[in-house]
C-alpha cells in the first residue's frame, strides 16, 4: 500500500498505523488510557502555553522521515521545529522534540519495540513511556548509540522532565489508582 492509499483510508475505527509500507490496525485507546492522555496531555499543554516553548498536539498522525505515519498519544514542537509541521493534510510530518506513549497491556510490546525503534532511527531527541496500569514514566533521550533512559518515575514521586526543568509532575495526583478507575468506570 503507498502512503497516498494508506492517507486515503476513512479515519477510524478501526486505526491504523502505517509501517513498512503496511497499514497495521491499532487497538482503541480504553477508558483508563484516555484519563492519563488527559491528564498529561493537559499539564503540558498549560506549562509549554505559559512559557511559549511550542505546540502540544494528541492523537495525530505523524508522518516520520522513514515514510512511517504512527499516532502517537501526545507529540510536543518547541518553535524550531515547528516549521516542518504539515497540518494541511490532516497530519504533521517531521520529528517532534517529544512524543509520549501510554503503554497499555496490548500496545506495550509494539509501542517499546517498533515504534522505539522508529523513532531512534529518526533521531526523536525525548519519549516518555508511562505504564498505564502502574504510572511509572520512563524517560528517554537519543543518542548516537540508541535511547538513553535518564529516568524511571513511580506514580508517588514527582517527576521533572529534562526537557522542561520548570514542570513537576506526580502521577498519583494527577490521575486515580488503576483500582479507583476502575471501580469509578463500573458504577
Amino acid at each position: 500500500m503507498s502512503r497516498e492509499q494508506f492517507l486515503q483510508l476513512p479515519e477510524g475505527p478501526p486505526f491504523y498505523d502505517y509501517v513498512n509500507g503496511e497499514a497495521i490496525e491499532v487497538n482503541q485507546p480504553t477508558l483508563r488510557h484516555q484519563e492519563i492522555l488527559l491528564a498529561l496531555a493537559s499539564q503540558l499543554l498549560l506549562h509549554t502555553r505559559a512559557k511559549q516553548l511550542g505546540k502540544v498536539a494528541i492523537e495525530v498522525n505523524l508522518e516520520l522521515p522513514n515514510g512511517n505515519i504512527y499516532t502517537p498519544d501526545i507529540l510536543f514542537y518547541s518553535p524550531q521545529t515547528e516549521p516542518r509541521l504539515d497540518l494541511q493534510r490532516g497530519y504533521v510530518r517531521g520529528v517532534p522534540d517529544l512524543i509520549v506513549e501510554i503503554l497499555s497491556p496490548s500496545t506495550a510490546e509494539y509501542d517499546r519495540t517498533q515504534k522505539m525503534s522508529d523513532y531512534a532511527a529518526c533521531q526523536v531527541p525525548w519519549v516518555w513511556l508511562v505504564d498505564q496500569d502502574t504510572l511509572v514514566i520512563e524517560e528517554y533521550q537519543w543518542t548516537p548509540e540508541g535511547y538513553l533512559r535518564r529516568q524511571a518515575v513511580n506514580a508517588q514521586t514527582p517527576f521533572t522532565p529534562h526537557l522542561f526543568p520548570e514542570l513537576t509532575l506526580q502521577m498519583a495526583q494527577l490521575v486515580p489508582a488503576a483500582s479507583e478507575s476502575e471501580s469509578q468506570e463500573d458504577s
